[in-house]
């Protein structure tokens, strides 16, 4: 364990040094190409920043990764298989091609889901996928087929969710890494090499990076960065709960994944009920469509300060990742599963924080109002 701890530290250095390096040369590259934001719509900068950081953010990992795995080689290479590490790192290669393309060029919103899709599909061919469902009271369910379908379901969201988390300076980096510590604390606990080596020299390259995204921002990591972080995160956390005790291991992911996960589900929700009207095609659609619902949004109209959001969402984040390890210790899934719904309601509480700036403005407008008749009086 001791060689594990510091080969993964070792890897997490050399990810930070990497990832932070790389950047300047990224941020020429994109200057080249054109491949920066603009102010407006979705976006909240006041001026022109690159957003390809994803490339600085993959050359860390891959770095860092192929540093740490070195001397514990012959460790890994007994617990993953030739054609496992092909698929993932084909996967993961796959995804990232698609984000930068997105980043640069523009790629339609269903071509990213199906490459993403084809990408998760090869990880679960190669056999990670959810072999039983734990039900209270029933216990575990054999999944069959169906646990291939929800592992290529569970990738793909995730991997989504990460994305849709990059909308502050610092923000889906930071949470990354936040998870990505939990996970490899997790791996640690359960000595599995290959996800302990991998999520720390994620949780490296995440924090090199980092210092340039904080705001203001330098540079964007970009769609060629949430998205491979979100795939590997995905497949990562896959692969820890189908190493470890059913129930328990399962649940723990979820929980440490939850506050970007429900908060997609919640949006997703929302986008499909509104406007019940229309088709139930056109509904569905729409459920996959951008907008600005997401919580992190939701907060920028209810506080000025977005260093402060994005540093309450870290503790949130931070704080469903020590239940997910309080879980993992525990080894309990009555209480993983309780944390769940604790988890729900969190964010559901943070999102509907919204109506308080409204609640603040009529206040200050009635107080207004009352001085005016008051001086009138006078």
């Amino acid at each position: 364990m001791t060689l594990l701890f510091l080969e993964s530290l070792l890897g997490a250095l050399v990810a930070v040094l990497v990832a932070g390096a790389a950047v300047p040369f990224v941020t020429r590259i994109a200057m080249a190409i054109r491949a920066v934001d603009y102010p407006g719509g979705r976006r909240l900068q006041t001026q022109a920043i690159p957003r390809i950081g994803g490339i600085a953010i993959s050359t860390g990992i891959i770095v860092g990764a192929s540093v740490s795995s070195l001397a514990v080689w012959r460790h890994v290479s007994t617990t993953i298989s030739a054609h496992e590490v092909i698929a993932l790192g084909l996967g993961s290669f796959l995804v990232f091609l698609v984000g930068l393309a997105e980043d640069v060029i523009g790629v339609p919103a269903l071509q990213r889901l199906l490459i993403q899709a084809v990408s998760a599909a090869g990880v679960v061919y190669a056999g990670w996928s959810f072999g039983h469902l734990y039900i209270p009271l029933s216990g575990n369910i054999d999944l069959g087929w169906l646990g291939g379908l929800f592992a290529i379901v569970w990738i793909v969201g995730v991997t989504n969710a990460i994305n849709l988390l990059d909308g502050l300076d610092g923000l889906a980096g930071g949470v990354t890494a936040i998870i990505a510590s939990s996970l490899l604390i997790f791996a640690w606990f359960q000595q599995q090499f290959v996800t302990v080596i991998l999520m720390s020299a994620v949780v490296g390259s995440c924090l090199g990076f980092l210092r340039h995204n904080w705001a203001p921002a330098k540079i964007f990591m970009g769609d060629s960065g949430s998205l491979t972080l979100g795939f590997l995160l995905a497949t990562m956390s896959l692969y820890s709960s189908i190493k470890g005790a059913t129930a328990v291991a399962i649940l723990v992911p979820i929980l440490a994944l939850g506050l970007p996960v429900i908060d997609t589900l919640l949006v997703m929700a929302v986008r499909f009920v509104e406007k019940p009207q229309g088709s139930l095609t056109r509904r569905f659609c729409r459920m996959f469509q951008a907008d600005r619902n997401h919580l992190h949004h939701i907060m920028t109209r209810a506080a000025p300060s977005r260093r402060r959001i994005v540093l309450v969402i870290y503790f949130v984040a931070s704080f469903f990742c020590v239940m997910a390890l309080i879980v993992a210790i525990s080894r309990s899934a009555s209480l993983g599963l309780a944390l769940v719904v604790v988890e729900v309601m969190v964010v559901l509480l943070m999102r509907n924080l919204r109506f308080r700036p409204k609640a603040r403005v009529l206040s200050l407008t009635q107080r207004r109002q009352v001085r005016e008749v008051l001086i009138r009086r006078a």
